[in-house]
């Protein structure tokens, strides 16, 4: 690399040093436009010295002290290191920023502390206030998924922030969040020393009155965030803070078949599994016993102490749901001030990105967009859900190729856990259903042929998904998302190299009228080798902007299919209590499918594929192949 690219880089990396209650985080990140959405980091470390127990040290009482010169001297000396990583880096001393939170703002030798920094390193410590505070740690619970909409809960050591966001609503990357949030001093470390001191049920009310006279106090929800909740039954909760988190890997711990267990940023699980929980520690005070076939009882990314404190957390969150609307579902966020800064960083376009689509563009081929334009010509127009049009789609086409050098029978194996543990899954701002939708497309599109403990996982993935409140909707999500990876199957066969040739394969899509069972004498059914035999008749007689007059004949339908189309609410552009059908007509030349036997075996895959998909769905494709004239 020549001098002038390693300055060119080494610009767009800034240092960020988050002196926060908990722990003091060191990190190295880009900011480079091209993927500035998803903030990589390039270097993490963290100091475990937690600020506020240390001014808090004493088990039977509140007395503050000051911060100890010896820990004053290791965090010293911690920057130090960091410093030299810097300049390892090549981050410039402008690009670096220190930045202090609640517990170094009400430390008794706050000056000292400053002064031994800068003494030490040169770097001055930006103190934020509680509003400078409250903006960054919004920013970073912004930057931690696509889309946000819903009430926030802020849990520190020494505090709890009840508060509103929404951002990207219309995708224009504006957020908008509460400016007198609820402030209260219920942190996780002082409702701990508190239930050691005082009777549990007396601090649950307290707690619960505190919250009820701040609610009454003028905080209100936007009435436009009230009529969506209503519209969805229920608020969506955003958590943040190591207590919150802690509480989300045990419930995770508790499911052996979840399969993200190791990623907690971009968890959602629904209120009443969550409340499960808080009520079990509030009653019990402890831990639950691990599931059934674990042996240990050490909990993935829960320290001692956090184990210690999970029982005061299920005080205070059990509190709250006796004051807040309801709530449907919870989700859990790791951005903090380091995400947050570096989202304050970013222009309302750039916040605007989708995050699946900007980790995935590195790995796109050159013609990425023209394999998505092919692709979205075998999509029903307003029908599909948008999360598949909008997220997993472009996405699968990014991801098509990055498997392609690994052995056939792998390729599967390996998509499937692309989000998850492979390629992109260190990417900030994906929740764990896009890992979960882009696994399955990405393994559909490499055939799907996977071994049977691979075949478990699979099934995992989409109970994740399935694990909503509106099954129906999951569903639909779910077999749109395997569609278009076995569409993407065949494409990517046609067209290996990265490149679309014009005038050689395309689809039609035609809504079909479920009313009428008679075969249609336009199309046929047909498979490949049918197609091209000499004794079949060149089907190319369908124009293409032909309407299709007569709907193929349906395979008989089973009285549990035919119960459960009673139940499913219809597509709104329809007005009948029939499936809603597609045909989708693949047109490809003779000649291109007489030179490559794969292409073949890969229509007659989709063929079978779509047509197993499609028994007993409430969405039906049914897939034809013409033939052009070369």
């Amino acid at each position: 690399m020549s001098d002038s690219e390693t300055e060119l880089i080494s610009r767009s990396l800034c240092g960020i040093v988050d002196i926060g209650s908990n722990g003091i985080r060191l990190s190295i990140s880009s900011k480079s436009s091209h993927h500035a959405r998803i903030m990589p980091c390039v270097f993490k470390d963290r100091l475990g010295i937690s600020l506020y127990e240390i001014q808090f040290p004493f088990k039977d009482s509140f007395e503050q002290i000051p911060i100890p010169n010896d820990i004053i001297l290791e965090i010293v000396n911690a920057m130090k290191r960091f410093k030299l990583i810097c300049e390892d880096f090549g981050v410039s001393e402008e690009s670096v920023r220190v930045i202090a939170t609640e517990a170094t703002r009400m430390a008794i030798n706050k000056d000292q502390f400053i002064t031994s920094i800068w003494k030490g390193t040169g770097w001055n410590v930006e103190v934020l206030s509680p509003a400078e505070e409250t903006r960054i740690t919004t920013f970073g619970l912004c930057s931690s998924y696509n889309y946000v909409n819903g009430l926030y809960l802020d849990l520190t050591g020494g505090s709890v922030q009840l508060s509103w966001v929404k951002c990207n609503e219309n995708g224009t990357g504006e957020i908008e969040y509460c400016q007198n949030p609820i402030n209260l001093s219920y942190g996780a470390s002082i409702i701990t020393k508190r239930l050691r001191l005082e009777d549990k049920i007396t601090l649950f009310n307290e707690i619960k009155s505190s919250f009820i006279k701040q609610i009454n106090n003028g905080w209100d929800i936007p009435q436009d965030m009230m009529d969506k909740a209503n519209q969805n039954g229920g608020f969506n909760l955003l958590t943040r803070g190591g207590g919150l988190r802690s509480l989300g890997h045990l419930l995770l711990s508790q499911n052996k078949n979840y399969p993200i267990q190791t990623i907690i940023n971009g968890t959602s699980l629904p209120f009443p599994e969550f409340e499960s929980m808080t009520d079990y520690l509030f009653l019990k005070g402890k831990l639950p016993s691990p599931p059934l076939g674990k042996t240990s009882k050490k909990i993935f990314k829960v320290s001692e102490k956090r184990a210690f404190q999970l029982p005061a957390v299920a005080v205070l969150m059990t509190a709250l749901f006796d004051v807040l609307p309801k709530i449907k579902t919870i989700y859990f966020s790791e951005g903090g001030i380091r995400e947050g800064t570096l989202y304050s960083y970013l222009s309302p376009e750039i916040r605007s990105q989708n995050p699946i689509v900007v980790a995935s563009r590195p790995y796109a081929p050159l013609l990425a967009n023209k394999y998505l334009e092919l692709l979205m010509t075998a999509i029903p127009q307003n029908t599909v859900p948008s999360v598949v049009v909008d997220m997993v789609a472009p996405a699968l086409c990014n991801l098509a190729f990055i498997h392609a050098s690994y052995p056939k029978e792998l390729q599967p194996t390996a998509a499937l856990h692309v989000a998850t543990t492979g390629i992109i899954a260190g990417c900030h701002g994906i929740s764990h259903l896009i890992r979960a939708l882009i696994g399955i497309a990405l393994c559909n599109r490499w055939g799907g042929n996977i071994p049977e403990t691979e075949e478990i996982y699979l099934q995992s993935l989409e109970n994740l998904v399935l694990n909503d409140s509106n099954k129906i909707q999951a569903k639909r999500i779910i077999w749109w998302t395997r569609y278009i990876g076995t569409i993407m199957y065949v494409i990517c066969g046609v067209h290996p190299g990265g490149n679309i040739r014009d005038n050689v394969f395309d689809f039609q899509v035609i809504e079909s009228d479920p009313k009428l069972k008679s075969t249609t004498k336009q199309l046929k059914n047909l498979l490949i080798d049918e197609a091209l035999s000499p004794n079949t008749k060149n089907n190319n007689s369908l124009p293409k902007d032909s309407p299709v007059t007569e709907s193929i004949q349906e395979e008989p339908i089973t009285q549990q299919q035919h119960d459960e189309d009673k139940i499913t609410p219809i597509h709104k552009s329809n007005h009948h209590h029939y499936p809603t059908e597609y045909e989708v007509v693949v047109n490809i030349g003779k000649d291109d499918l007489k030179t490559s036997a794969s292409v073949r075996a890969r229509i007659i895959t989709l063929q079978k594929k779509i047509r197993k998909l499609s028994r007993g769905n409430f969405e039906r494709v049914k897939v034809h192949v013409q033939i052009k004239d070369d």
